[in-house]
């Protein structure tokens, strides 16, 4: 497994990614989101990214039914990891073309992710 979840802390869901992301694993971490959105909740995302060696080669994951369907429900999303990931995470996760706000941090910058996530 790629991702684990960390914690939940009020609409604030913690997830540690690494290795190679596959198809199946995020499949979970939006189910995890959906869940939240279904109860009335708007949920953050701080996601550590260690040891990130990029996305499993699949076609499915052209699927963008959970992006139209409750991608704008997120608030925030800080992505924390390797700097050399921004660019790839920022297509990734759709930074500009949705509402969420999504921001990347350096690998030592947790604290400031953690700050931002809550602000």
């Amino acid at each position: 497994m790629a991702y684990e979840i960390l914690g939940i802390d009020n609409e604030i869901i913690r997830a540690r990614i690494s290795g190679v992301m596959r198809l199946a694993d995020q499949k979970e971490l939006q189910q995890v989101a959906r869940d939240l959105i279904d109860r009335g909740m708007k949920p953050r995302l701080l996601v550590m990214a260690e040891n990130f060696e990029g996305w499993e080669k699949a076609e499915e994951w052209e699927d963008v039914g959970f992006l139209t369907g409750y991608g704008d429900s997120i608030v925030k999303m800080a992505i924390v990891g390797d700097e050399r990931w921004k660019e790839q995470v920022f297509m990734f996760t759709g930074k500009g073309l949705r509402t969420t706000e999504i921001e990347f941090f350096p690998l030592l910058s947790l604290d400031e992710a953690e700050l931002w996530i809550r602000s």
